[in-house]
């Protein structure tokens, strides 16, 4: 079916950058992204810390800027030491902050005269969203009425329909292409048009690819030579040995008893090591294996002969699919049982009595197999002759099939109606959108003339008063910057004097809301059409880190702009996607490293933060030696190992652990730890209390490695089916 969704968002977003292309940078090497990883309006990312969001950023910055239509301030990026020094602070400045123009304070009544008759002018959005929906519903008409051609056509044969991502400008394409391939084969439209799919050819194909292999087994060269030279041989007298059956017997017997044993047929005693050392005389007498080897011949034989009986009973199958063309060879394998009957039963009197002079048609059986062989083949290859005749017939319907629905689709006047309808309307859509942009690009350009800085630090720093952070923000002496200054004491600080989380947090704040003219947040500044926030949320308490992922949120909700958030966090990824994984303007992406070389992947973020880090540790754990990368690349790890292993013991041993060395003894203890694995567990408690927090360059990925194996056997030994279920 088509995605209209899918549509929508084309029409919706003239600025959108779909895709990175050939892009290096780092451990990007030349990345483009597939055709179906494609970035849409919302984009949120996944990255562990080194595996290139910062070089990502800067490529998405790098293909905005491609169109020369698009400039530096239409782009808002943000990065915390990149956006302090280069955006928040002055230049040369370690304590003064850049002032940021807003439209909180009184208007010129002039000014604002103007703005309010521009305003007027401007085509609500509710209007545009209502000809978007009406373009859409078109659009879902169209390709319904293309599908509705397609399947009336292709009756029962296999053909599919064009991918419901495609847009119809892109389908009508492809059916355009499948009617001109048709016209290289049939170039009268009117006989085309006649043309339908069926299913005939299909089920033939299918009936014939049902029929089993002619299976026979095979004698060796070597098995034939042995079995002429028995014939040859002569047996003398020098050993009198009981019958062949009953030293197999006798040795079936022998192996159910042991030295000093009764007899535990009989119940007598017996010399069970004379017995034993005679029949292995026996068995080494050459009379002996000279009939062992017979009746493995005659087994072999036997064999041929009921597979020849198998292959007369699957005739009649064969005839029916096949028809009379391989009736000869059938009836050619079919009579060689009797021959091969005649020529088998001097055999059997040679196996009775070995000494018997007997004449074997060595040079007979020979000709029976080629005859065999040769008349299966002459099957096989008749069979492959019908299945190209078949397959190459089947092609040719499908293109003509193909080309049929083409030229149809081609000739609907229907289609063509509406597509045109649904152009005009996107023509009209987008004259007032362009006309709206010109409006509001003079509304900005007026509010900008009345806009004093005063107002933004006024209301930053109330901001911050409402989410306890002790910090004020004041104009300097020349009114058009800023300083910080305590909340209660009237000195000027510098960034420097400020924690990282203030420090983030301040430029957060600054980044945010220099996006909106106004104090409610309502009015976004009309140069923006691209914004980029790289790890929003680090240093940061709790209560902080839930007003900024507020703000986060806030910018997913905008309307017409493109946004990408990136993070290193698998908690702040699934809060910021959760609920919106049904919704076409938004996707979500994780950023990894395929030796050595950074990638996308498409991201689901149905998966609990517990479960996602555990399957990274077993996913990593399965790893090779020479496949777990270099230290950079696995250096989170020891963080994710820990995060796991303090999840697991809390909920299956219902107490918190702090994984320190001192817990060695009790883990031990508790999970009856023995031998060299105590040696594992002891590197795994340092991997997880040491280089989790701090990775050490003396430590070797190798060690990490071998934390995340003996964890993941440790929870499978112990938790058989929480691991099945997490690892899924």
């Amino acid at each position: 079916m088509w995605n209209f969704k899918s549509e929508c968002l084309k029409q919706n977003s003239p600025f959108m950058i779909n895709k990175l292309t050939d892009f290096t940078n780092k451990s990007f090497k030349r990345y483009t992204n597939p055709n179906d990883l494609l970035f849409r309006e919302k984009n949120i990312l996944f990255g562990y810390n080194g595996r290139g969001k910062t070089s990502f950023a800067v490529g998405l910055k790098g293909e905005f800027l491609k169109d020369n239509s698009k400039k530096e301030n239409n782009i808002r990026y943000f990065n915390k030491e990149e956006y302090i020094t280069k955006t928040l602070l002055l230049k040369d400045s370690e304590d003064k902050l850049n002032g940021v123009i807003a439209n909180f304070g009184e208007k010129d009544v002039e000014i604002e005269g103007r703005i309010k008759e521009l305003e007027k002018d401007i085509v609500p959005e509710t209007y545009l969203q209502s000809i978007q929906s009406e373009i859409g519903r078109i659009r879902r008409e169209t390709r319904r009425e293309i599908d509705t051609i397609h399947d009336r056509r292709k009756g029962k044969a296999h053909i599919q329909k064009k991918s419901s991502t495609e847009t119809i400008e892109r389908v009508i394409e492809l059916y355009n292409n499948d009617y001109a391939d048709a016209h290289k084969i049939e170039n009268d439209d009117a006989t085309l048009l006649g043309i339908c799919g069926d299913d005939t050819i299909e089920n033939r194909i299918n009936q014939i690819n049902s029929l089993s292999p002619l299976a026979l087994t095979r004698i060796t060269i070597s098995t034939i030579d042995e079995i002429k030279v028995i014939f040859t041989e002569r047996f003398g007298d020098d050993l009198v040995i009981p019958e062949y059956e009953i030293v197999q017997w006798i040795d079936a017997g022998m192996k159910v008893h042991r030295e000093g044993d009764k007899c535990k047929f009989c119940g007598g005693k017996f010399d069970y090591l004379e017995i034993q050392s005679k029949i292995k005389q026996y068995k080494e007498n050459k009379k002996h294996k000279a009939i062992e080897k017979m009746k493995s011949f005659n087994d072999q034989l036997q064999k041929i002969k009921c597979e020849i009986q198998a292959i007369a009973k699957v005739s009649k199958t064969y005839l029916s699919i096949m028809g009379n063309l391989i009736e000869e060879d059938f009836q050619k394998i079919i009579g060689i049982e009797n021959a091969l009957d005649i020529v088998v039963a001097p055999l059997q009197n040679k196996i009775d009595n070995i000494e018997n002079v007997v004449n074997f048609d060595f040079e007979k059986l020979q000709s029976i197999f080629e005859s065999i062989d040769t008349s299966v083949s002459n099957i096989h290859s008749k069979k492959d002759e019908q299945l190209k005749e078949l397959y190459s017939k089947l092609n040719n319907l499908k293109i003509l099939v193909k080309g049929a629905i083409g030229l149809e689709i081609k000739n609907s006047k229907t289609i063509s109606d509406k597509l045109k309808e649904a152009r005009n309307k996107e023509a009209d859509r987008k004259a007032k959108h362009d006309g709206n942009k010109t409006k509001m690009l003079e509304i900005q350009d007026l509010k900008q003339q009345k806009s004093p800085t005063k107002d933004f630090a006024i209301f930053i720093s109330q901001i911050f008063q409402d989410i306890n952070i002790s910090l004020t923000v004041s104009l300097d002496n020349d009114n058009h910057n800023y300083i910080i200054k305590s909340l209660y004491e009237d000195v000027p600080l510098s960034i420097k004097d400020i924690s990282e989380g203030e420090k983030n947090l301040l430029a957060l704040l600054f980044f945010y809301y220099e996006l909106f003219f106004d104090n409610q947040q309502r009015e976004i500044k009309t140069e923006v059409e691209l914004i980029i926030v790289d790890d929003p949320i680090s240093s940061m308490d709790d209560s902080n880190k839930f007003y900024i992922m507020g703000l986060m949120k806030n910018l997913l909700n905008l309307s017409n702009i493109q946004v990408f958030i990136l993070t290193h966090s698998w908690d702040d990824f699934s809060n910021l996607s959760y609920g919106r994984k049904k919704n076409i303007n938004f996707a979500t992406f994780e950023i990894r490293k395929n030796n050595g070389c950074s990638e996308l992947v498409r991201l689901n973020n149905y998966e609990k933060p517990y479960k996602y880090l555990f399957k990274e540790v077993f996913e990593f754990s399965n790893k090779l030696d020479n496949q777990i990368g270099s230290k950079c690349e696995v250096y989170h790890y020891p963080n994710v190992i820990r995060r796991v292993f303090e999840e697991w013991y809390s909920f299956k041993m219902g107490s918190t652990l702090n994984l320190t060395s001192s817990q060695q003894d009790h883990l031990i203890e508790l999970f009856k730890i023995s031998g060299s694995e105590k040696q594992k567990l002891g590197m795994l408690l340092n991997v997880c209390n040491t280089l989790s927090h701090n990775v050490n360059t003396t430590r070797n990925p190798q060690e990490i490695h071998q934390s995340a194996k003996f964890l993941m056997n440790l929870i499978k030994k112990h938790d058989k089916m929480h691991f099945d279920s997490m690892k899924q």
